[in-house]
């Protein structure tokens, strides 16, 4: 029996041996550590190229960024605001429907200073004699660089790197991420003149020069001022002037 047991033994002994034996015979293998490195190899090429499509990605956000523009109107100033990358398109004169016309149109416009005719077989007659009307614009108040009557100039901006704009009426601030443009006043027709829209005027309003002597009216344009009521007061306060910023984002 103890011969039989010690047979037993030795031959786990030998057989836990040649397992070792078999697993360093396997460490030093050249097949084995060449198919190693080919491994490592390739999954760092593997990294390599996703890394370099990585960049052009980033690349391509980054152009596509510059690329994204956004445009507005500036009320009341000669060039706009040199401010978030914000470039002048062309400047004009503000203009609009009469304060005493009820038709023509309500949209107050920003006319170039160089005009180009109409196509050159447009109708010098037109049937009826019907036509609509647009006329330049003047200021009704006196605040800082302006003065009653006087014309009124604007711009038409471009902002770089930005996708949109918003105008919001009572406000100087802009909403978290949004950068300003400009800051003003709201404008809008007299109340018991015939409608055109709200637009905000710049408060550091610029004139044309040689206009103060003129009183043309045309598109006149009025501060507004808040009525309590259907409005809540607070937080508005009754026949105060409204506040107005431009923001892009």
């Amino acid at each position: 029996m103890f011969i039989i047991w010690l047979a037993v033994v030795l031959g786990n002994i030998s057989f836990l041996f040649g397992q070792s034996n078999e697993k360093r015979l396997l460490i030093d293998d050249q097949d084995v550590i060449l198919q190693k490195l080919q491994t490592i190899t390739n999954r760092m090429t593997q990294l390599e190229n996703e890394n370099s499509a990585m960049k052009k990605q980033l690349q391509t956000i980054e152009v596509n960024k510059k690329q994204v523009t956004t445009v507005y109107t500036i009320w009341g100033r000669k060039s706009c605001p040199a401010v978030n990358g914000t470039s002048t398109i062309y400047s004009g004169l503000v203009a609009g429907k009469h304060w005493n016309e009820k038709g023509s149109g309500v949209s107050t416009l920003c006319l170039p200073h160089d005009p180009e005719p109409t196509p050159i077989n447009f109708p010098s007659k037109l049937h009826g004699g019907y036509y609509a009307r647009i006329w330049g614009s003047e200021y009704q108040f006196n605040f800082r660089n302006v003065a009653i009557d006087d014309d009124v100039p604007c711009s038409v901006c471009q902002v770089h790197e930005a996708s949109t704009n918003l105008m919001i009426p009572a406000k100087t601030t802009c909403p978290v991420g949004w950068h300003k443009q400009y800051s003003g006043v709201l404008i809008g027709a007299w109340y018991d003149e015939y409608p055109s829209e709200y637009i905000c005027m710049d408060e550091n309003s610029e004139y044309f020069e040689g206009t103060r002597s003129h009183n043309d009216d045309g598109r006149t344009l009025y501060p507004v001022r808040a009525r309590c009521g259907s409005l809540p007061c607070p937080p508005y306060s009754d026949y105060h002037y409204i506040s107005c910023i431009v923001c892009s984002l």
